[in-house]
């Protein structure tokens, strides 16, 4: 069974629901570093995320880029587009082997007239909201060693639940995009942690070792990088 865990367009919707949307459309399997859907685009079709890992990363006139957050089992990809009808706004490539399920553009509004499904999607659209705010604040006021603290607790979570292996699997490079850090000040923290024992790291990975004393290091505070559970009892 999958673990769609606790957060998610499936935690938002009744269990029929969520059946319902992973009957629709066709199937669809990335491998890692395919593209799901390229910022500009105008193609309007949406993937529901069955199993991996998604990373979503938006691209800058200037040649700057930022990965904005992370999609697993449980979210949407590409809903945006199907809303609003406007391009892309960011692109998304797989950085596992991910399993979807592809709702054309009418599929998806057509659930959105569903009121089984429409309240749950607009709570989730919030939740999505307010996750980015905090992000961005998180940018803002905290070092680059909180903040990359965070992520890797987040990653940690994510790349469990997505594909079993304990290592993140990302560079220093996008490592530096998730926290909006330098490459050179990203590497120099992750030395210090691996220094300390508390991460491995490999090529083009992470592991996390003593996953306590690096929650010790971002001051015990919940990550907010990527995606957050549903609180208890209310939306």
């Amino acid at each position: 069974m999958i673990d769609y865990g606790d957060s998610g367009l499936v935690a938002y919707l009744p269990q029929d629901e969520w059946r319902r949307v992973q009957e629709t459309g066709i199937p669809v399997r990335f491998e890692p570093r395919d593209v799901l859907v390229r910022q500009g685009d105008a193609t309007q079709h949406v993937y529901v995320l069955l199993a991996g890992c998604v990373k979503i990363v938006r691209s800058e006139s200037d040649g700057s880029r930022a990965m904005l957050t992370l999609r697993v089992a449980g979210d949407v990809v590409g809903d945006l587009a199907a809303v609003d009808l406007q391009p892309r706004s960011a692109t998304a490539t797989a950085l596992t082997t991910t399993v979807t399920r592809l709702l054309t553009g009418p599929q998806f509004r057509r659930f959105l007239t569903r009121p089984e499904f429409a309240p749950g999607f607009a709570a989730y659209t919030v939740r999505r909201l307010r996750i980015s705010d905090a992000q961005r604040a998180a940018l803002a006021l905290l070092p680059v060693r909180d903040r990359l603290a965070r992520a890797l607790i987040q990653l940690d979570r994510e790349s469990r639940r997505a594909d079993g292996p304990p290592a993140i699997r990302l560079s220093q490079a996008e490592l530096a995009e998730l926290v909006g850090a330098s490459r050179n000040a990203v590497v120099a923290e992750l030395a210090a942690l691996r220094e300390a024992g508390i991460v491995v790291t490999g090529r083009r990975d992470v592991t996390i070792v003593d996953p306590a004393a690096l929650r010790g290091r971002s001051h015990g505070l919940r990550p907010d990088l990527g995606r957050e559970p549903r609180v208890a009892n209310g939306r």
